[in-house]
């Protein structure tokens, strides 16, 4: 028995790197083979939960579509914009002409130029000459 494992060491040892190197690298591969033969189970269970959600959604949709037309009757928009409860437009006629211009936008950021930028003071770190 102790030959046989000696053999499989000796067969997964690579030259210039110590013995138990390769048995590392065996039981990774080996972990790494049954994650992989275990995924389908694990897909499985994401399968069912996602049906039960689907499910979800579609008694969802089926209560709004009933509740739908009666909760919120529709009417006919003729026009785009709707104004609000006890808003007046402001009519020209009865102010006149308005006094004052209105606000510009405010003017596109610049950065300063060069030489009014801030410059990190230059540090001298050579002893000074005598």
């Amino acid at each position: 028995m102790a030959e046989a494992l000696q053999a499989i060491i000796a067969a997964l040892t690579f030259p210039g790197l110590p013995g138990w190197t390769g048995l590392i690298l065996a039981l990774l591969l080996a972990l790494l083979v049954l994650a992989f033969l275990g995924m389908p189970f694990a897909v499985y269970g994401v399968k069912s939960r996602l049906e039960a959600l689907e499910l979800q959604v579609a008694e969802l949709r089926t209560e709004l579509r009933r509740a739908g037309p009666a909760a919120a009757p529709r009417t006919q928009v003729e026009q785009d914009w709707e104004e609000p409860a006890g808003f007046t437009p402001r009519r020209e006629a009865e102010f006149g002409p308005r006094l004052n211009p209105p606000v510009p936008p405010p003017a596109a950021y610049s950065p300063p130029p060069l030489r009014e930028r801030r410059a990190e003071p230059k540090l001298d770190w050579r002893p000074p000459r005598t």
